[in-house]
């Protein structure tokens, strides 16, 4: 009888916490003499600050201090590997000078009573300023002199990739298609903003309540930026109420709470209102991506040039990298990949769920659904005569690929064959135009270092402690079912703690390799522990035998990727993604059903998966059709900074039938597992296949997202 809880659909052992209220959210932290903060921000964009008038803001009722330039700490740099070239987040410590590079930048804090209190005291500060002409825009000649084009994506993946003849290539082509594709700017916004709250127990120790998916960067950062050994900073965050990229990076605003907390002498919390997750930490940056895409008569890709331009900001070099899914998910002898940055007076733009793989891919998918039918081939199969069998930029072999199961298995599932190929041709009994459309689906399955601990108690239960994060994708109940698996103990035998950098190191939560790494480290203290206790007492004790415990019984292991495997083999997780589409006369268009099929190795709870891959569907929806950060041209500002008007897809735009499957065989380079991560593949892929689905309905090819009806009428 196979009695293993992997691969079981076991609801979370978190839910009761989160559905009662009892979950505590970095906001929700109460502390004695608590003392809230407000920032103080840059009305314009692009200039310097000529002074900051506090007088009557310092008068006002409630107010306890204010922080600005005048008062700040001298902050010590970021650590230098959080601020290499390329690497998200900002380079620029706050309150060092008296420069603005983007609309809403933070010149400080107002510390109140209240928050009620410090909203109006932040209101009453009077800033002057020497005010320059904002650059906000790609096309923008001033932005063109900024242009530069970076070598490396985060210091790892190369952004400039060429090999074979592709000008040869693609002169000689028999098909051929050369399109612009664009992706707007976009804001995180999840349900939970930013939240800090700074509490210097003595004068060498804080205490920080955080929303942050990288608790063990977030003490490195504060330790260094104020000169403390990382041991005197801890930061507590057991659940984070959403991210898709954000409170993962160095922003200001934590730097800001603890030096007002350590002004004030008194705990301090700062909390962003909706507006601020537009201009204060982070955004994907708007993309123009060019391809021009060549095929021989049999419908064989023989040149690929994908050249991307993105922006940053002029404290920051992060560049959005579009082309590296267009380096190796098809097979072709000429690929040329191009990234180029320029600077703009926006917010610093940082990851945001399937960084470069979700704008990438929707353009290299929409190529990929264009060149089809000019070789005259069904888009399917187009894609599996131009499969890859290795990573041919790489040149290495895949680690495990099921991706023509994945196509076979979703076109079935989904009926494709019923589809007339011809566009506009299909209409529903209501008079909607009706549309099928699919795209691949990928996404790199990383690993990283990570830590943890297990004690048995004298109770029976096991503890298990690693300083990683639930951002809602299920940490909890994944690490619970490999705790209880390893041991050969129930689940509810185990008890699973995060969110405190106290606890044995862990990556930041990104990048989808949450599990594939701290996985490996909780199966490894599991089986230490395993044989500790039966070393000890020959089987698994019983109560009277764990009662007879003087202390728990505790372990410690590190586990660390596989070199060897990561050098032999290219890691990557794939799917297959199709969806139908009606349009009405209006231009509206509504998701009716969407099928998808996916190899991410094995599965650790199906139940998680497809509430994850579900969860990414909707978001792709609501990139394809409604998303969308739009700064004024003249001021740099967001006009849009809210829920009511930066739409994004809700209850009434989702698909009433959604068809999710996976291939579920465990990948047998990934240590321990076998199992990828699946955390962002679910939106890649998907706005190609909504979008590829508008033109099969309408005949309109729109390159430019999000694809709105008034550009169907």
């Amino acid at each position: 009888m196979n009695t293993t809880p992997i691969g079981k659909p076991l609801p979370r052992v978190d839910g009761r916490l989160k559905v009662t209220g009892a979950a505590t959210y970095a906001a929700e932290f109460q502390r004695p003499r608590l003392a809230y903060g407000v920032l103080i921000q840059s009305a314009i964009a692009n200039g310097r600050v000529v002074k900051i008038d506090i007088t009557a803001a310092k008068s006002a009722p409630g107010v306890v201090g204010i922080l600005t330039r005048e008062n700040a700490p001298g902050f010590k740099p970021y650590p230098e590997d959080l601020t290499k070239k390329g690497a998200p987040g900002e380079n620029r410590m706050p309150l060092q000078d008296d420069e603005i590079h983007y609309a809403g930048q933070h010149l400080g804090v107002v510390v109140a009573e209240t928050f009620e209190q410090a909203t109006y005291a932040a209101s009453l500060v009077r800033v002057m300023y020497q005010a320059q002409p904002p650059i906000v825009d790609l096309p923008d000649q001033r932005a063109a002199s900024t242009a530069t084009t970076p070598e490396k994506f985060i210091g790892r993946e190369d952004l400039q990739v060429k090999r074979g003849d592709v000008d040869g290539a693609l002169a000689g082509a028999a098909h051929k298609i050369d399109a612009t594709y664009s992706t707007p700017i976009e804001n995180h916004n999840p349900i939970e903003t930013y939240s800090s709250t700074a509490e210097w127990e003595a004068t060498d120790r804080l205490l920080v309540h955080e929303c942050t998916r990288g608790i063990k960067q977030l003490q490195r950062l504060l330790a260094a930026c104020f000169g403390l050994p990382a041991e005197n900073i801890r930061i507590i965050c057991p659940f984070i109420g959403g991210a898709f990229g954000s409170k993962g990076f160095q922003w200001s605003q934590t730097l800001l709470a603890a030096a007002a907390a350590r002004l004030v002498q008194r705990p301090v919390k700062l909390t962003f209102s909706r507006p601020q997750m537009f201009d204060s930490a982070g955004q994907r940056a708007r993309t123009e991506q060019h391809f021009t895409v060549g095929t021989d008569n049999n419908g064989k890709l023989v040149g690929l040039r994908h050249a991307t331009t993105t922006h940053s900001s002029p404290v920051s070099e992060y560049t959005e990298p579009c082309g590296n899914m267009s380096r190796m998910l098809y097979s072709s002898p000429n690929v040329d990949v191009t990234h180029r940055l320029v600077k703009l007076n926006l917010t610093s733009p940082c990851p945001m769920r399937a960084p470069g793989e979700c704008p990438g891919v929707f353009a290299l998918e929409c190529a990929m659904d264009e060149i089809a039918p000019e070789s005259g081939i069904d888009p399917v199969e187009f894609r599996l005569r131009n499969y890859a069998d290795r990573d041919e930029h790489q040149n290495k072999p895949w680690s495990m690929k099921n991706l023509r199961e994945c196509y076979e298995r979703g076109a079935k599932k989904f009926a494709w064959s019923k589809r007339n190929p011809k566009p506009a041709s299909m209409r529903g009994p209501d008079g909607s135009q009706i549309g099928f459309g699919m795209a691949t689906v990928i996404y790199p399955a990383a690993q990283q270092k990570a830590g943890a601990t297990a004690s048995l108690n004298k109770d029976g239960t096991v503890i298990v402690r690693s300083a990683t994060h639930e951002i809602g994708a299920g940490t909890y109940t994944a690490m619970s079912q490999l705790a209880a698996d390893t041991l050969g103990v129930p689940v509810e035998k185990v008890r699973f703690e995060l969110g405190d950098s106290a606890f044995p190191v862990a990556p930041n939560n990104g990048g989808s390799w949450l599990t594939a790494s701290v996985g490996p480290a909780v199966i490894g203290v599991c089986g230490d522990l395993k044989k500790k206790v039966l070393d000890q007492f020959g089987h698994w004790p019983n109560e009277q035998e764990l009662a007879s415990l003087s202390e728990p019984i505790q372990t410690e292991f590190t586990s660390e990727p596989n070199k060897n495997e990561r050098e032999k083999f290219s890691f990557f997780s794939y799917g297959a993604v199709f969806v139908e589409v009606h349009v009405d006369v209006f231009g509206q268009v509504r998701v009716k059903r969407a099928t998808g099929v996916y190899d991410a190795g094995r599965m650790i709870n199906p139940k998680l998966a497809r509430s994850q891959i579900m969860g990414g569907l909707l978001f792709a929806i609501s990139t394809a059709l409604f998303e969308a950060t739009i700064p004024d041209e003249a001021t740099g500002r967001v006009v849009n900074a809210n829920l009511a008007e930066y739409h994004v897809a809700v209850h009434a735009d989702t698909p009433p039938e959604f068809d999710i499957d996976f291939i579920d065989k465990p990948d047998p380079h990934m240590p321990d597992l076998g199992a990828r991560g699946i955390g962002e593949i679910g939106i890649t892929g998907a706005p190609a296949a909504v979008a590829n689905a508008i033109f099969h309905a309408t005949g309109k090819r729109v390159r430019d997202l999000p694809i709105t009806p008034d550009k169907l009428i």
